[in-house]
């Protein structure tokens, strides 16, 4: 029999929002479907304790070396070197260039390369500038090294195309993504106790993200002021996100439209928990989300789970991935995005309609599937079979 492979995974964004999520997910299937391999799971202090292997093939150690750094560079290559892997895993782009040894990335999307985060970066603005170039660096060399690299759509995979042409198809592997687990399973019955912590009244609507540029909140905001006095909404507008230079931004704006006491931002106040979130999205009218950009967007599938219409801007990702179980709008044009808002307020038929859909579309999408193609990919770059 041959000897087990040792397949090592970057898990440094273990339990974070965006890679975390994924991390943690694709670990939890991955210990249910393979018996075969070894895994060695490199985590960060924070989250050490969090993760409890669940399969005896799967070993955790400590790799406290920050992201994007010159420590995830040098001294956490020599930390793999010391596990004799034959294949890495990074769930992100950020691989060490320097590691000679065959890859698999998994890369959700590439929106850094069009919108920049630099209005809410705390650096320099010059060093900002040169660790922009540093981050297109090691994408590229993430991209050429990769054996394969793994992406949520169809979308994401022609934005690589565009952007490197000359990189193979076949390079390229779509494996869609899920609702997490924990979102479902938990369960917060105290539900009018969030909203009073909060301060939040019925009806509102409600929006789940971060608040950086593509993420067009500002357009929202337009078009909730727009819906409250040509279409009377009474209600109230929810935006859930981290306290941030961004969130800082759009609390200003909210001032600035004279929207204080209609629109409420909860996660200025401190951490938003994933129960609190849940009591949210069952006591919501409708969740709205207005990106220029994504390239899975979960926040309108979990929505979709509880039972909320969704009204979704109209971008190649988000008709790939819901079809026609949620209302699209121009994320460019605030009239229209207030009208159709409207509409999935007010028309009765149209909601029960994208509510029976979107709950039917949540059962296309899971982890699990997400984890069989990764272990797909794993395997033919190990040469074992499946």
């Amino acid at each position: 029999m041959d000897k087990p492979k040792v397949v090592g995974i970057d898990a440094r964004f273990y339990g974070k929002a965006g890679p975390g999520r994924y991390t943690k997910n694709i670990i939890k299937y991955l210990e249910q479907i393979d018996k075969k391999n070894n895994y060695i799971i490199f985590l960060r202090k924070d989250s050490f304790e969090d993760y409890l292997p669940q399969n005896p093939n799967f070993k955790k150690v400590l790799a406290e070396y920050v992201w994007y750094s010159w420590d995830e560079q040098i001294r956490f290559l020599f930390k793999i070197f010391q596990q004799r892997l034959d294949l890495f895993y990074v769930p992100h782009f950020n691989v060490p260039v320097l590691y000679p040894a065959r890859i698999v990335t998994a890369i959700p999307d590439i929106i850094m390369h069009t919108f920049s985060t630099e209005a809410g970066t705390t650096l320099w603005k010059p060093y900002f500038k040169f660790k922009k170039i540093i981050y297109k660096i090691v994408f590229w060399w993430a991209v050429r090294r990769s054996f394969k690299v793994i992406v949520p759509t169809k979308e994401v995979f022609r934005d690589f195309k565009s952007i490197y042409p000359s990189v193979p198809d076949d390079k390229f592997v779509v494996a869609t993504e899920g609702i997490d687990p924990d979102l479902t399973s938990a369960r917060m019955d105290d539900t009018p106790a969030v909203l009073n912590k909060y301060g939040i009244k019925k009806p509102f609507l409600l929006y789940l993200s971060s608040m950086y540029e593509h993420k067009n909140v500002p357009r929202l905001l337009e078009a909730f002021k727009i819906l409250t006095e040509k279409y009377n909404f009474a209600g109230s507008l929810v935006l859930v996100g981290k306290k941030d230079k961004f969130s800082e931004r759009i609390r200003e704006l909210v001032k600035e439209m004279n929207l204080e006491g209609r629109v409420l931002m909860p996660g200025m106040q401190g951490f938003v928990t994933d129960e609190e979130t849940i009591a949210l999205r069952k006591e919501a009218l409708a969740y709205v989300f207005p990106a220029l950009k994504e390239g899975f967007s979960l926040t309108p599938l979990e929505a979709q789970y509880y039972g909320l219409p969704c009204a979704v801007s109209d971008i190649p990702c988000h008709r790939e991935v819901y079809g026609d179980s949620v209302s699209y709008f121009d994320p460019l044009d605030v009239k229209d995005m207030a009208e159709k808002i409207n509409r999935v307020l007010i028309d009765d038929s149209i909601r029960q309609e994208l509510i029976t859909k979107g709950y039917e579309r949540t059962k296309l999408y899971s982890w699990l599937h997400t984890a069989e193609v990764t272990l797909s990919v794993f395997n033919k770059a190990l040469g074992v079979k499946d």
